[in-house]
């Protein structure tokens, strides 16, 4: 389940933190790395418990995972392994779907700091940031990265998070790792994620907290021809490299729901709008990679339609407007109308998409 998202970072381009709930396994994603806690799979530890669902739902045992970069024994005290071949079944044994995919595993285990310094909140945070900062030098590239909030799950009324601290390690992390580009941080108890979820609204001074829902729009028509169009792009086999299989599938699942989050229908639009446009501009030669903004003004230099350009920046400002409200310069607040215009955006740039020949 989508909880929250904001950008860290958008100086070229959007770069984000978001925040889900539920069995990884099945939330649909594909990212480049999956951090884990080194815990031992058992049923009476949060973190083990993700080990064990890893081990059931993709068939692997993390001691015979082969290693990329080994740091155990180290600081870091982490390793991250090889590229995985996994091929998880379409259902695990209690009959849950299984469609998330990751490339590589990263395990960090506990801090081998002595005294007050062991393990200090969120430790394990800084050791997973200091890992993928070393992973660029060894040829290892990972834009999207998944953990879970490793180490710290609460486990009484009285246990208290600075989640704020959370949020200030990301944003260091991010203005570190050039070549981070989303990092999903999870939980399979939406509880625990709720407190940093108001954290961020607090942050980036959003207008409509996170668990805003919007009511889907009356217009049947419109939405039945824009599902059929994003169904298309789901079934061309071409387009499988740009990876966005995912954003695709959630943002059919959003409109199929009777109310859904604005801030995941303007993060997922926006994201499958910037990989569409840069595979446009690649198959004319251009592989510069980009931010949204500026691929939109390289297909303007191409001679692209103005109004379609004006329908590409509808779709792009929603996402900004609900990634970083406070940067947009507006207090407004979301309303139905907001999400019908973006839609009908969508809706006609996918409908004339290779939009550059």
């Amino acid at each position: 389940m989508f909880l929250n998202a904001f950008d860290l970072e958008t100086s070229n381009g959007a770069r984000n933190l978001e925040l889900r709930a539920g069995f990884f396994p099945g939330m649909g994603l594909d990212v480049d790395l999956l951090a884990i806690s080194a815990t031992r799979p058992n049923e009476e530890n949060h973190h083990g418990i993700l080990a064990m669902e890893l081990q059931d739902s993709f068939g692997f045992q993390l001691e015979r995972v082969p290693k990329a970069v080994d740091l155990s024994g180290s600081l870091l005290n982490s390793w991250v392994s090889q590229p995985l071949e996994l091929q998880p079944a379409a259902t695990n044994r209690g009959g849950r779907n299984l469609n998330s995919h990751f490339q590589r595993v990263a395990v960090v285990a506990a801090g081998l700091k002595a005294g007050a310094q062991a393990n200090e909140p969120w430790d394990a945070f800084n050791r997973l940031f200091s890992l993928l900062a070393i992973l660029p030098m060894q040829g290892i590239r990972c834009h999207t990265v998944a953990a879970p909030l490793f180490g710290l799950h609460p486990t009484s009324r009285e246990e208290t998070r600075d989640y704020s601290r959370l949020l200030e390690l990301c944003r260091q992390g991010f203005r570190h790792l050039p070549e981070l580009h989303r990092l999903i941080l999870f939980d399979s108890d939406d509880a625990v994620m709720r407190p940093l979820g108001q954290t961020i609204d607090r942050a980036i001074q959003r207008q409509d907290p996170h668990h805003t829902l919007i009511e889907r729009p009356g217009d049947s028509a419109s939405l039945d021809h824009l599902r059929r169009l994003l169904h298309g792009l789901l079934e061309d086999e071409s387009l499988k490299p740009l990876r966005i299989t995912s954003d695709l599938s959630e943002l059919l699942r959003l409109l199929e729901s009777d109310e859904f989050s604005p801030i995941s229908l303007g993060m997922h639009a926006r994201r499958l709008m910037e990989r569409l446009v840069r595979h446009n501009l690649r198959s004319q030669g251009d592989d510069e990679l980009r931010g949204l903004n500026q691929g939109i003004q390289k297909l303007r230099l191409l001679g692209m339609d103005p109004w379609l350009l004006s329908c590409m920046h509808q779709v792009r400002t929603f996402g900004n407007w609900m990634g970083h409200p406070q940067d947009a310069g507006s207090n407004r607040r979301i309303g139905q109308h907001d999400v019908i215009a973006m839609l009908c955006s969508l809706r006609r740039v996918l409908s004339e998409y290779p939009w550059v020949k």
